[in-house]
């Protein structure tokens, strides 16, 4: 399951622990697709650690915005992000991820509020199946991020790249998603508003 990321004993016990908690409040709250628990390895688990290679420096802060059950943001730290800020509107889901960052062994901090009204510094901003880039770049404007964002993109990633241009400035890097041959890893840097 997890033959292309190399994951120790420790770290595994805390995902299947993070997998038994999300599905539980999945029951109630709608924090993963019904249709994907049954791939819940393949399309979560895996899909966000797949990141962690994208990471040169585990010792920074990631803050990783419209977080709701975690994914990457939560997976990162207990994989060994040492400092995660979650951002999560939804007072539901920011209750599960306070009960959900207690696995991990690494600081997460959860704010509950909407992404615009964050103001932050962070090394590394992720994201994943939130909103087309454009959106991305809007929301987290107030968001200071010093090195890069790290996305997890569909199969209209260049159509949202293409669209983005018109009106931002940004270098970046697309790379192959290890779990599905439609998505990719979008490494974005030197953001700036031009319109």
């Amino acid at each position: 399951m997890l033959k292309d990321v190399d994951v120790p004993r420790e770290v595994m016990y805390a995902l299947e622990k993070y997998q038994a908690l999300t599905l539980k409040w999945n029951k109630t709250i709608n924090l993963v697709s019904f249709s994907t628990e049954y791939q819940f390895w393949q399309r979560h688990i895996l899909d966000s650690l797949q990141l962690v290679k994208y990471i040169n420096d585990l010792n920074i802060h990631l803050v990783d915005i419209a977080s709701g059950a975690g994914l990457p943001g939560i997976i990162l730290s207990i994989a060994g992000v040492k400092n995660v800020t979650l951002i999560e509107s939804d007072v539901r889901k920011s209750i599960f991820l306070l009960q959900a960052s207690k696995i991990s062994n690494n600081k997460i901090n959860v704010i509950n509020q909407r992404i615009e009204e964050t103001k932050l510094d962070c090394d590394i901003l992720t994201s994943r199946a939130f909103a087309q880039l454009e959106k991305i770049f809007i929301c987290s404007e107030n968001i200071h991020v010093r090195n890069k964002y790290l996305l997890s993109k569909g199969e209209n990633c260049q159509k949202e790249i293409d669209i983005a241009r018109k009106k931002w400035s940004f270098v970046y890097h697309m790379s192959d998603s290890i779990t599905s041959n439609k998505s990719k890893i979008l490494e974005i840097s030197d953001v700036v508003r031009i319109v």
